[in-house]
């Protein structure tokens, strides 16, 4: 059900997209890079508008986010499309699956889903949201007004502007910093390191943030980067809760997957800088740690969640936690 779309200017008989950095220009027809935004008409339509790809319930550690509403249950919204092209996508099934892919889903449809599931949380997810904008923007409109929350699960590969708008009615936010690498960001992932790191930032101002790098053998596993990326992040706050994801051979990429000693060498390099790193897809360091006294306040095992926390601070030495918690 195609819809007319936001961002967009006209250039003369074609339009130009303003949502992310690619910038598409299109003539009369043509689809932008994401496979979503078309110019029909005259017009930028939202040609996936409601064509939802995947729903479901899950774990709110599965985004994952470790310190927002931990053990709550997020109905877990999808859609096709990506305005990256990263060659080991873990996600291509998805993100390469035509708009008109799925099935409609009004927005009203979605928030009477995620409270007959007893889901207290909605999540875009799965592949790239953003590229859904009007979308998710609706939903989440009438999400706030029945009390759900709202978290974005995202490439952060958006223009400024367009980007306030949305983070502007987001709860809790986890974001993708693929690579310190601006050069490999834009030829190998079709990305723009610049606007990625300016949308963590705008984020920080509006909701709760946490991080995820995906750590790929022979492209960004080098300590060097990831210390580089652990230095940008505690730069903004060392309390931001980073997530180092061990990555499996997926679409164009057949390497070995990240093997645990690799991710056991960021996760140390990362833990210099940071007081919250994670590691993804291991069973492993998934615990929270008080970074004064060490004592363990949230236990997690296969998204189960214990919580050890008295008032949201250490029951040990009292350090307030960060984060967002029922």
């Amino acid at each position: 059900m195609p819809q007319t779309a936001k961002w967009w200017i006209n250039k003369g008989d074609k339009i130009e997209c303003l949502l992310c950095p690619r910038l598409c220009v299109l003539s009369l027809g043509e689809t932008g890079f994401c496979g979503i935004r078309k110019h029909e008409s005259g017009e930028l339509s939202a040609s996936g508008y409601g064509m939802v790809t995947a729903e479901s319930p899950d774990p709110i550690e599965k985004k994952p986010l470790y310190h927002f509403y931990p053990g709550a249950i997020a109905w877990s919204v999808g859609f096709a499309g990506c305005n990256l092209h990263c060659p080991f996508c873990q996600n291509h099934n998805i993100a390469r699956a035509k708009p008109d892919s799925g099935r409609f889903t009004s927005p009203s449809k979605v928030i009477d889903d995620a409270i007959s599931s007893g889901a207290e949380i909605i999540a875009y997810t799965y592949s790239e949201p953003t590229i859904h904008f009007e979308y998710l923007m609706d939903c989440a409109y009438r999400a706030s007004s029945v009390g759900l929350k709202n978290v974005l699960v995202t490439n952060g590969n958006l223009n400024s502007k367009p980007g306030l708008e949305l983070l502007s009615k987001m709860d809790g936010v986890n974001i993708d910093l693929k690579s310190w690498d601006s050069d490999y960001y834009k030829k190998t992932l079709g990305g723009n390191l610049k606007a990625v790191k300016h949308f963590i930032e705008t984020a920080l101002e509006h909701c709760w943030v946490e991080i995820t790098t995906l750590v790929v053998p022979g492209d960004n596993d080098g300590e060097d980067e990831i210390e580089s990326i652990s230095e940008w992040i505690a730069s903004l706050s060392n309390d931001i809760p980073f997530h180092l994801s061990a990555y499996h051979p997926a679409y164009k990429y057949s390497r070995p997957a990240t093997s645990t000693n690799k991710m056991k060498q960021v996760y140390d390099v990362a833990s210099k800088k940071l007081h919250f790193v994670y590691i993804g897809n291991l069973g492993i360091a998934n615990n929270t740690h008080c970074p004064d006294c060490k004592r363990t306040l949230i236990s997690r095992s296969a998204y189960s969640v214990q919580m050890a926390m008295r008032d949201k601070n250490c029951p040990r030495c009292g350090l307030k936690v960060p984060g967002v918690f029922k």
